[in-house]
């Protein structure tokens, strides 16, 4: 392909990454794969300029399909933020895109944690990012559950009791449970206690830091993480202060508030949901495009796309790429619309959303970090 980068549409290599916990088999399923094809690698990480917080982990950042120019998506955006991600955004954000998409099946249950605000992952972890996300069920395979909220009664100081001894079923027994089906989307802001249930495919898309703080050391197996993976060396006090213990209530006022309703409308040749929306949160946003007939699509600054379901073409830019599921494909600022057009069914794509410049972080200070492309600093490397 000829010409800039930053001013055509290009596809991005599936980014496969291994977490501690196993599981991946939906994922490979999902790109059409054989069940086990790429054992270990439980998450997908889509358009990622963020580096994995594992110690020795392998480079978690995205790469440029090679028929498609090639090269490692950050070092790209680093080249020409502004060109890649428009004026504003750069000047605000510097390379960074601001979120992070990822595709997540783990065969076991999640251990129970949260995830600073951008004031606490400052104060604790020198980085300028919290991690507030949110969840869009894609499929689940039998019973499948996630855990969210404290329960009412609560506390800080029972809670840290528990965690001392390690009483893993009282851990859980603090959060609600609750049943989860595909298009299901619950919102989990930073200090919201949570864990993932198995036998689930789900799209998250968070703020892009790899921070995680977490009440367990014990895996559903039996097996043990080291007991600093629960706070990264930042402490009990750090671990606590990221638990937000106002969220205990009961578990039909958590279900109503954490919970979306996604919001749907007639577009030009199909129809768009919003599954997270800006009345939601500033730090992200994520629409749901059913394209039945040929469907144009504005660009206002950047988005990152991944086909859910169908086959079909995306246009734009001078160039034709052709779509199926799974397919990432990162739309730079350069490119001010495109057209989805569906071969012989429906084309579902979401297409992620940048946060508003009001809620950017100062452009000096994003450039700083993102300079290390999303890697944290030594001291604060986890264990996931």
């Amino acid at each position: 392909m000829n010409g800039p980068l930053w001013r055509r549409p290009f596809r991005l290599v599936p980014n496969r990454v291994s977490y501690l916990l196993p599981g991946g088999e939906m994922i490979d399923e999902f790109l059409g794969l054989e069940r086990g094809a790429a054992p270990g690698a439980s998450q997908m990480w889509v358009a990622s300029t963020v580096q994995s917080a594992l110690p020795g982990a392998a480079d978690s950042r995205s790469y440029i399909l090679p028929a498609d120019g090639g090269g490692c998506l950050a070092e790209e955006l680093q080249k020409d933020p502004a060109a890649f991600l428009g004026k504003a955004h750069a000047a605000a954000f510097g390379a960074d895109v601001g979120f992070l998409l990822k595709l997540l099946h783990s065969s076991q249950r999640l251990l129970v944690q949260a995830h600073p605000d951008r004031a606490k992952a400052e104060k604790y972890f020198h980085w300028p990012h919290g991690k507030t996300e949110a969840w869009y069920v894609l499929a689940t395979e039998g019973e499948a559950c996630i855990w969210a909220g404290f329960r009412p009664g609560v506390t800080r100081e029972g809670f840290a009791a528990l965690i001392e001894r390690q009483d893993t079923a009282a851990i859980l027994g603090c959060l609600h449970q609750f049943a989860i089906a595909p298009g299901d989307v619950i919102f989990i802001p930073a200090g919201l206690p949570h864990a993932m249930g198995a036998n689930s495919l789900v799209a998250e898309i968070q703020e892009p830091t790899d921070i995680t703080l977490r009440a367990e050391y014990i895996r559903p197996d039996g097996s043990r993480l080291p007991p600093e993976s629960l706070h990264s060396g930042a402490g009990m006090e750090a671990l606590l202060d990221c638990f937000d213990f106002s969220t205990a209530a009961p578990k039909e006022a958590v279900r109503e508030k954490y919970f979306l309703t996604p919001a749907r409308r007639p577009v030009p040749g199909g129809e768009e949901t919003t599954l997270i929306g800006p009345d939601v949160t500033g730090c992200f946003g994520l629409a749901r495009v059913c394209a039945a007939g040929p469907c144009p699509r504005e660009n206002p600054s950047f988005r990152v796309l991944l086909v859910e379901k169908g086959k079909g073409e995306l246009s734009g830019g001078g160039v034709t790429l052709p779509l199926k599921q799974g397919t990432e494909v990162f739309v730079p600022a350069g490119v001010e619309e495109y057209l989805l057009t569906p071969k012989e069914e429906e084309l579902a794509v979401l297409e992620c959303i940048p946060p508003p410049l009001k809620h950017r972080t100062a452009g000096r200070k994003a450039a700083l970090y993102t300079s290390t492309a999303g890697a944290l600093p030594a001291k604060t490397k986890e264990m996931r």
